[in-house]
């Protein structure tokens, strides 16, 4: 009798257990939920709004990107280059860190609490903030990923809220801040993801800034590219014909706004989702369950953009520096395409590219009818100075070391005159 009820007390304990951790669990979970339920309006409303229409030169302003924390368990655990390092044979103990990384930072997913890269994010916060000391800005422009990890999460926006929104000096409270939807910030639901947004921000997915000889075009790519893999096809195919690419009938938002626009000296467009880039996320036009018909319609929105001379694309969702330009001869002048990829904002940074993975990528545009040269790829926690004077915008990057006093080092500079040079308009068209 006395065994018996020895064992039974082992049996009931190993589920007594497994519910106490599931408990335990649950209670620090994080829960979907809506800022404006979870917070007083002071905390997560951003009122520094910008006026439609800016005058007087120069204009002056900090682009930054792929601000949301990243996740312990991805970057420190099952990714196979943690693994396969010599690491693993002189130092065999190394597992158990590992392992260790693994059951720290899998709890915290359980609880959606995103652990890693707060180290990162405050040195890119703190060199753009004494960088915007010196010269203020004439706004904050965020290519996307503001959320720490996903924007259907109130405390997930409290993050960003509370590391750039804290105080009066803040850089939130003392510029205007103009912000472009990325796929974390998670716009495409429209129970939590899009309501928190729209209320935090007073901006709509799409809209035009028009500058000193600039218009600025903000665009939601998340109507482009649909991580999620949870939107129709019909409704994805709306969106594009509707704000993207539409018929000679019915012109999409983006060609009507373009079209007020054809004597603007310098055209920008900021999204989330590069159109061009050689760098890992090339490939999701490539996946179907991103949505119906990608790389035809990356071809049609690229044409759409050299044809009303676009000059450059800002971007994020590489979390690395990237500059491109795709050639292009119209008119008799050259006018090619930049891409500025700046999304070193405090997610964790990707590799470059393989010299084998860069001629893949090129040779996919290629496909396409598109030259795309690559001109620089850095993998660095970076932020972004634009300066627009003389029909002319000057992108100047800078790399931020993680250690305090957060020095800083320009890593690329990029000048794009409203014109090129001369170029043959006859010759034939690429493969």
């Amino acid at each position: 009798m006395m065994q018996k009820g020895y064992a039974t007390c082992r049996l009931y304990g190993v589920p007594l257990v497994v519910v106490a951790v599931v408990l335990l669990l649950a209670s620090g979970c994080a829960r979907k939920a809506l800022v404006s339920e979870q917070y007083d309006p002071s905390f997560y409303e951003i009122q520094r709004t910008l006026p439609d229409t800016l005058a007087g030169e120069p204009t002056r302003f900090l682009i930054l990107g792929d601000t949301q924390a990243s996740w312990r368990a991805e970057w420190k655990f099952y990714r196979r280059e943690n693994w396969a390092t010599w690491w693993q044979l002189a130092v065999p103990f190394y597992q158990l860190y590992l392992l260790g990384e693994g059951l720290v930072g899998g709890i915290n997913y359980l609880r959606q609490k995103p652990d890693l890269g707060a180290r990162e994010r405050r040195a890119v916060r703190a060199a753009m903030h004494r960088a915007a000391d010196e010269v203020p800005p004439r706004f904050i422009l965020h290519v996307g990923d503001m959320a720490s990890h996903d924007g259907r999460y109130a405390e997930h926006w409290a993050t960003f809220l509370q590391e750039y929104g804290s105080g009066e000096g803040s850089l939130l409270r003392q510029h205007a801040f103009l912000p472009v939807l990325g796929n974390h910030d998670v716009a495409n639901d429209t129970t939590y993801g899009w309501p928190n947004y729209d209320a935090i921000f007073d901006y709509p997915r799409f809209y035009v800034k028009d500058l000193p000889g600039a218009a600025l075009f903000v665009l939601d790519s998340n109507f482009l590219v649909d991580q999620t893999g949870t939107e129709p096809d019909a409704l994805m195919e709306q969106r594009f014909t509707e704000y993207f690419v539409g018929t000679a009938a019915a012109p999409s938002w983006l060609e009507r706004e373009l079209a007020k626009r054809a004597d603007v000296p310098l055209k920008i467009v900021a999204m989330h989702h590069p159109l061009a880039t050689l760098s890992w996320h090339e490939r999701d036009y490539h996946k179907p369950e991103y949505g119906p018909d990608l790389l035809d319609k990356r071809q049609k929105l690229l044409q759409l953009l050299q044809e009303h001379q676009v000059d450059v694309q800002l971007a994020g969702h590489e979390h690395l520096y990237e500059h491109n330009y795709v050639a292009h001869c119209q008119g008799g002048r050259q006018h090619p395409l930049h891409t500025v990829i700046s999304s070193g904002g405090g997610a964790h940074v990707r590799r470059q590219a393989t010299p084998d993975e860069l001629q893949t990528r090129k040779a996919r545009y290629r496909a396409q009818g598109f030259d795309i040269r690559l001109e620089a790829q850095i993998s660095d926690y970076h932020y972004t100075w634009a300066t627009i004077a003389n029909d002319t915008l000057t992108l100047e990057t800078f790399a931020v070391a993680t250690d305090p006093p957060y020095a800083t080092e320009r890593i690329d500079r990029v000048v794009v005159p409203a014109e090129g040079g001369a170029c043959d308009a006859t010759a034939a068209p690429m493969p």
